[in-house]
């Protein structure tokens, strides 16, 4: 892309927002409405109630990302927080207590807790109104915003999400004179791998593959728990099969069979460091705290039938309430967070942008010292897959699938009775929860 293309684009899409005119009144992303005036947004201050959950980010994310662009820009909006980890700041007691938030950050495998409360609504004439450009921004990420929460309207615009790479520790690999795994490898290809490198050495036991949990290795082929209009499981079927086939192949290799799902894994990796290889989501900014690990990224494994796709999107997603009366002004927050200014400097913390800029993939990592020297192009090889739709008994379904596949590692099950037994676990669970 030219740099006067690229001139273009920052000045369309964001320069005029982070500036005041001669009147004082704020103006917006983009030139909209009669003439291409800029809409007029009062600058009068304002306070914006801004409602998420405070632990998903990092110490100082929330000021860096959020506050302090949005201080700069527009310096009579107030951001207030509202934590959501807190008891009394649950959906249902700010409703009641008419403390509504302007802004409400949520997740796209959990939107379900915020469709039906009341306070979704569309964004698309706030889109519309100030020009925002919605082909910036990566189309998966956007298209995910309906999928997930089943709504035909954008009820918001997602700012970060996940990536899934396939991280190894090249100790443990030059330990065993075995090559380091490549990009473009597909599950068999990882599979075959992790056999060179599961070994006992000295009494310690090396495992050569976690590949996570089950429901996250499904994502990518968009495999779902639940039916969200029959609400019935849908996991008793030959595409579970399939999966759970592929991981007790992994879990079946001699010393490979102990398996360590999520967090879990994560420990053996950093800490014990007797696993090769993780399959996961973004670590890069925990990696820090290990800086003596010997590691590095590669392409997160593939199915041959879609290949270069990783897990689907896992996003964060910024709302604007139907409550608020100061929807411009929370979209000028919006705006501001993925302003090319604001979306280079998450992209140089090593969280994934949504915003497509040029020379991000030169760009990430960058602020991260623990980061240089360690291939990260694998954030960018692979395409997360569409968010599926979500319902309210995901969470419970999810947790059973993530530990369906134990009885069957160890022996207990086959893997048609663990799939069977899943089904009928989780439809008791929908049935229980209806009659609540």
């Amino acid at each position: 892309m030219g740099m006067k293309r690229m001139a273009a684009l920052s000045l369309l899409l964001f320069a005029t927002a982070c500036s005041n005119d001669k009147e004082g009144k704020a103006v917006g992303e983009q030139p909209a409405g009669e003439n291409n005036a800029p809409p007029q947004v009062s600058t009068e201050p304002v306070t914006i109630k801004f409602g998420l959950s405070m632990g998903w980010l990092g110490p100082g994310e929330f000021q860096k990302y959020i506050e302090e662009p949005v201080k700069k820009r527009y310096p009579h909006i107030t951001i207030e927080v509202i934590d959501f980890t807190k008891p009394e700041n649950a959906f249902d007691k700010l409703i009641a207590a008419g403390n509504v938030p302007d802004l409400v950050m949520t997740a796209s495998p959990i939107i379900y807790r915020f469709v039906g409360t009341g306070m979704e609504d569309s964004i698309e004439p706030l889109i519309k109104k100030f020009n925002f450009d919605l082909s910036r921004l990566n189309p998966i990420a956007v298209e995910s915003v309906k999928s997930s929460s089943r709504q035909d309207q954008l009820i918001g615009l997602p700012w970060t999400m996940h990536f899934s790479g396939l991280y190894y520790n090249k100790d443990i690999f030059d330990k065993f004179g075995v090559p380091y795994p490549k990009d473009g490898m597909t599950w068999e290809d990882a599979r075959e791998l992790a056999k060179k490198v599961t070994r006992n050495d000295g009494g310690v036991q090396y495992r050569g593959l976690e590949p996570d949990k089950s429901t996250r290795v499904a994502s990518a082929l968009s495999y779902s728990f639940v039916d969200p209009v029959t609400e019935k499981a849908t996991v008793n079927n030959d595409n579970w099969k399939k999966i759970f086939e592929l991981l007790k192949s992994i879990y079946d290799i001699p010393g490979n069979n102990v398996y360590r799902l999520a967090g879990d894994g994560y420990n053996q990796f950093t800490k014990e460091r007797t696993l090769a290889m993780l399959a996961s989501v973004n670590n890069l900014p925990n990696l820090k705290e290990v800086p003596d690990l010997n590691w590095d990224l590669a392409q997160y494994p593939s199915f041959r039938e879609r290949p270069n796709t990783g897990m689907q999107v896992d996003e964060w997603i910024l709302h604007i309430t139907a409550q608020s009366k100061y929807k411009d002004q929370a979209f000028l927050v919006i705006s501001t967070i993925l302003s090319d200014e604001v979306q280079m400097e998450v992209a140089r913390n090593a969280r994934f942008p949504v915003l497509k800029i040029n020379n991000i993939e030169q760009e990430f990592g960058k602020n991260m010292p623990h980061l240089q020297g360690k291939h990260l192009k694998p954030a960018f090889l692979s395409n997360p897959a569409k968010a599926l739709p979500v319902s309210k008994y995901d969470s419970f379904a999810e947790g059973y699938m993530s530990g369906a596949i134990g009885p069957v590692v160890k022996g207990e099950k086959d893997i048609n009775t663990a799939l069977r037994e899943a089904e009928e676990q989780i439809n008791k669970n929908i049935e229980t929860n209806k009659q609540k």
